[in-house]
């Protein structure tokens, strides 16, 4: 059984930056409760992150950069429901750690991953990835303290490198 959430954790209503949230508990907890899924038959949940921050609308946004330099780095996104700007910042390791810890995932994916390092768009393999790519990908794995497995490298539904297959080797 697969169960998809929608919208970040820090959009949950009871976790997110109030009042800027949404309706709902958008943590791993509150999606299996709504679907009406047991806790104990849950075996793995992967967390998903983009390679960068985004927020439509107002509320905090540590490290937010300009619209100039969100542009300039190829991150510019318009919400899909509202069509307003996206605002964007870097990855930011401490909102990492808090959805980990709030949500305990046994997988990460990490989306986007070809705006962050434009290298890596359309890779299929580990060992095809720039070598600040694959050190990127370490580090945040070693910091959260969770294995990334699945890292999204374009567009199409096949531009993915899964290491749930492959070992990730220099």
């Amino acid at each position: 059984m697969v169960i998809e959430g929608t919208q970040g954790t820090f959009l949950s209503l009871y976790h997110g930056t109030y009042p800027f949230v949404t309706s709902r508990d958008t943590t791993v907890a509150g999606i299996i409760s709504e679907v009406g899924v047991s806790p104990r038959l849950v075996t793995d949940i992967i967390l998903v992150f983009k390679a960068y921050v985004t927020r439509v609308g107002a509320g905090e946004l540590p490290g937010e950069l300009s619209m100039e330099e969100v542009i300039a780095r190829g991150w510019a996104e318009r919400g899909t429901v509202t069509g307003r700007p996206r605002r964007a910042a870097p990855f930011n390791m401490d909102l990492a750690k808090r959805a980990v810890m709030l949500n305990r995932p046994t997988q990460i994916a990490i989306t986007k991953f070809d705006a962050l390092f434009p290298g890596a768009r359309g890779k299929r393999r580990w060992s095809d990835l720039p070598v600040e790519a694959r050190r990127w990908v370490e580090n945040i794995g070693e910091e959260l303290r969770v294995p990334i497995t699945l890292i999204g490298t374009g567009e199409d539904s096949m531009d993915m490198i899964d290491l749930r297959r492959e070992v990730m080797s220099p």
